[in-house]
Parts: C-alpha cells; sequence; structure tokens
C-alpha cells in the first residue's frame, strides 16, 4: 500500500468562524484580491470580511463578477487585476465557481498564464512550478467541497470545454467553513450542489485509486448527506441540516481530490457544458445509473453506501447496493432532481458525440471502464 494524501494547510469548521477570520489570514498578505459572489458583495459577511482586513491594516481589492461556471477568459482578467495591483494574497468569499477563479488566480500570480496552459486534456501540459501566493477558500455553498481540493475547473464558452487545472500546491492555505454562511441559500442550489457533494463522496469511495484515509473521510460523509440532504433542501433554515451538509461537501472534497471521481462525473461534465445543465444537476442526474453500472465491480463498498444512505443493517449481499440505488432515485425525485436525461431532448444523432467527450480524468479512475460503445449505449439509455 502506498498513497499521498493532500488538503488545505489548515482547515477551520465552526459556525460563526467568518468573524474570526482575521485571526487566522492575519500575516498572510499585505494586499488582498477579495473575490466574492455577487450574492454576497453587500452582504453582513462582505462587511465582516472587509472589517478585519481594515483591523489588520491590510489593504485589498474586491472583485465581484464571477457569474455562473468560472471560464478561462474570467481566470485570465482576475489575474491581470492581480497582477496590475501587485496583490500578493488571494480571498475567495462564495460557491465553488468563485473558490475555483480564486484558486487559479493564486497560482497564475506565480506562474504567469493563460488559464488555458494549464489545463487537462485541452492545454499545452504546462505545469505549476512556483508556490501560489496564499489563498483562503470560505464556502458559502456546500457542495464542490473545492474549498480543499487541488484543482480548478473552468471552461470556455467559445470552446465548448470543461476542464481541470490541477497542481498538488493549488491547495487552499485556509479553508474557513462558516455553516451560517449557506443559510440563505436557495433551494434549487442547495439540492443542485447538495447532490454534488452527494456525488463526489461516493465516487471518491468506489475508484480504484481510494485509499484508507479517502475511504474514511468517504463513508462518513456518505452518512451525512444521506441524513440531511433533503432536510436541507426542505427547510433552509435547519441549523443542523446546514452544518450536517457542509461538514459533508467538506469530506467529499478531502476525499476525492485524493483518490478521484468516477463515470458520473465524466457524463455530468459533458451534459452539463453541452446542454447548459448546472454541474452538480448533470452530475446527480447520472449517479443512479452509475452506482448501478458499477455495482459488479465493488459489490461490499456498494452495499456499505446502501447502509451508510439508509441507515439500516443489510444481512444478504446486494441488498445494501439495491437499497442505494432505490434511495438515490428517491433522494433525486425530492429534491428536484430528474431521473435521466430525457427531458433535454437529444437528438439521437448528438448522443455518440456527448458520450465520447466525456472522457477524460474523472472516467480513468471509475471501477468499470467503458469501451467506446459501451460508453455510448449507457449515455443512449438515459438520455
Amino acid at each position: 500500500m502506498e498513497f499521498t494524501f493532500y488538503t488545505a494547510d489548515k482547515i477551520v469548521f465552526k459556525r460563526g468562524a467568518l468573524k474570526e477570520a482575521g485571526d487566522y489570514i492575519a500575516r498572510l498578505g499585505k494586499k488582498f484580491l477579495v473575490i466574492i459572489d455577487p450574492f454576497f458583495a453587500e452582504s453582513p459577511a462582505m462587511e465582516d470580511l472587509t472589517r478585519q482586513l481594515e483591523a489588520l491594516g491590510a489593504d485589498y481589492l474586491i472583485f465581484s463578477e464571477v457569474r455562473g461556471e468560472p471560464t478561462v477568459d474570467l481566470v485570465d482578467e482576475v489575474s491581470r487585476l492581480a497582477l496590475t495591483s501587485q496583490c500578493d494574497a488571494v480571498i475567495s468569499l462564495g460557491g465553488g465557481s468563485c473558490i475555483d477563479v480564486g484558486k487559479a488566480t493564486a497560482a497564475i500570480i506565480t506562474n504567469g498564464g493563460p488559464a488555458v496552459d494549464y489545463l487537462e486534456v485541452v492545454g499545452k501540459g504546462k505545469k505549476v512550478t512556483e508556490a501560489p501566493v496564499p489563498f483562503v477558500a470560505i464556502p458559502t455553498t456546500a457542495g464542490t467541497g473545492s474549498e480543499v481540493t487541488k484543482n480548478a475547473v473552468l471552461g470556455s464558452k467559445t470552446q465548448g470545454f470543461k476542464r481541470s487545472m490541477r497542481d498538488d500546491k493549488m491547495v487552499a492555505t485556509i479553508a474557513i467553513i462558516d455553516p451560517e454562511l449557506d443559510m440563505g441559500c436557495p433551494r434549487k442550489v442547495t439540492a443542485t450542489s447538495g447532490i454534488d457533494a452527494l456525488t463526489h463522496l461516493i465516487e471518491a469511495y468506489i475508484t480504484f485509486r481510494a485509499t484508507p484515509i479517502s475511504d474514511g473521510l468517504a463513508l462518513k460523509g456518505i452518512e451525512l448527506a444521506g441524513k440531511y440532504l433533503q432536510r436541507a433542501c426542505d427547510d433552509g433554515k435547519d441549523m443542523e441540516a446546514r452544518e450536517g451538509m457542509c461538514a459533508a461537501a467538506l469530506l467529499g472534497g478531502m476525499a476525492f481530490a485524493n483518490s478521484g471521481l468516477g463515470a458520473a462525473h465524466g457524463f455530468g461534465m459533458a451534459v452539463g457544458i453541452r446542454y447548459h445543465l448546472p454541474h452538480g444537476e448533470a452530475c446527480g442526474i447520472a449517479l443512479p445509473h452509475v452506482v448501478r453500472l458499477n455495482a459488479k465491480a465493488c459489490p461490499k463498498k456498494m452495499d456499505k453506501i446502501g447502509e451508510a444512505l439508509t441507515g439500516r443493517r443489510f444481512d444478504k449481499a446486494g441488498e445494501g447496493t439495491q437499497a442505494a440505488i432505490d434511495f438515490l432515485f428517491d433522494l433525486n425525485k425530492a429534491i428536484g432532481i430528474a431521473p435521466d436525461y430525457k427531458f433535454l431532448n437529444v437528438p439521437p444523432e448528438e448522443v455518440a458525440e456527448v458520450a465520447l467527450g466525456s472522457r477524460g480524468t474523472s472516467m480513468t479512475s471509475n471501477p468499470v471502464q467503458l469501451t467506446d460503445e459501451e460508453l455510448i449505449a449507457f449515455l443512449r439509455n438515459i438520455m
């Protein structure tokens, strides 16, 4: 057995942690680039953060134009702003998109651009050779786990791709998880980000690159998501559920950053970018189908997933697996996620191209490796 485990240098998980952010970010830099979700631009949370930066005597510059999923062009724009303004540290306060922009920007400040050159598959193979400037990730949604991962997912609207900029050096200096920031999250975002977190957890647990550390993190996270995701969707003011989902998302990010993902993310990426579905929704739709696909490759783990999701024990082999599949379909229905992609009305002639476009880093870790013909047949069945 041999593995290496990476995560943020420091993780702070606490209700009200944002109010103490100054204690954690002191001495990280003299001029901070603060990348903030537009929803939080005029919020008390932003006032808290800027007040603490001022108390530290730190200068700061605010960028609040991260709208939708991040692109390479946006990262290049933000990086130029940071370099021109001589920022020596980056803080992201927002969802996964906001954090990914910050993470990529922190690396490009010291390594140079453009961002596309670093991307897997479509880039030029450029490496992050210099340590990024200090980066602080403060998530406001419970889903991507980006606050503790070593990659930033970037797309291009003109070229039609979505790929990762990835390097071990890109993990955050500090991740501050404050469940109170998630309280105002709309139901739809709670659902799509939450099912993304659950997809991370399940795929990280069953990938053939899983380790004892990632297994423990993922299984606990699956238990938390099974217990709290629907509750958080049904009652956005349920603090226990919000806190549970923040923990699930965090554990998912820690797990998959080290063990990889699988086919649900492969299909989700390809479908999402082409048909403009939110990333979490696109992955969540594929999830129960992919669990069924992978069941024979890791039956014992699948049974444990069923037990973690339902809180029940199963005596016969395969019962937990079926319980997991049923639970996931039922959960998706309850939180407003479709059972398949058929509502997209994709022309039959496009299915093969989408299926082959799903190949990438995620697919390489899937327990069942699919041929091109199998990829197409699988997607055709649910599309």
